[in-house]
């Protein structure tokens, strides 16, 4: 038995609980890979100013919206799709960020207006909250930096 803070931790479960972290040491890591990687990225979401690409496999991963859009056509037939949320573009690199990486960007500052912006952009994109939801970390963040 390994002992931490007074109680026992059973071997098997310090070891399977090892093998968690590093499954998603490895995933966070391939995810910053693709964010990185234009050459993985085969949708584009049109912006006034500027077109964003992603993967659609992240895509359906994160978003019921896009989830149900590409698993209800039967033919791959677009790979672009002009956005309405109405984000600013501030709000929407946020959101692209998180879905690759479960973080807010260094450097962000978080006004009320980005929350209350991204409140509606998570309902438009029927995000999937994952822990950490993007809702708490934008209000954490907002709280730290007043």
């Amino acid at each position: 038995m390994i002992y931490s803070n007074n109680s026992k931790i059973n071997p098997k479960l310090y070891s399977e609980i090892k093998e968690i972290i590093n499954y998603n040491e490895k995933i966070e890591e391939t995810m910053k890979r693709i964010y990185l990687n234009e050459n993985e990225k085969d949708f584009i979401i049109e912006r006034k100013e500027k077109q964003y690409k992603f993967p659609k496999l992240i895509l359906i991963m994160r978003s019921e919206l896009y989830r149900g859009m590409f698993l209800s056509v039967t033919e791959d037939t677009s790979n672009k799709v002009t956005d309405y949320s109405e984000l600013s573009n501030k709000s929407f690199q946020i959101f692209e960020y998180w879905i690759y990486s479960n973080q807010i960007k260094e450097g962000i500052k978080i006004t009320k207006e980005i929350i209350d912006e991204i409140e509606i952009g998570i309902d438009y994109f029927q995000l999937n909250q994952t822990n950490p939801n993007l809702f708490d970390l934008l209000i954490n963040k907002f709280n730290n930096q007043n």
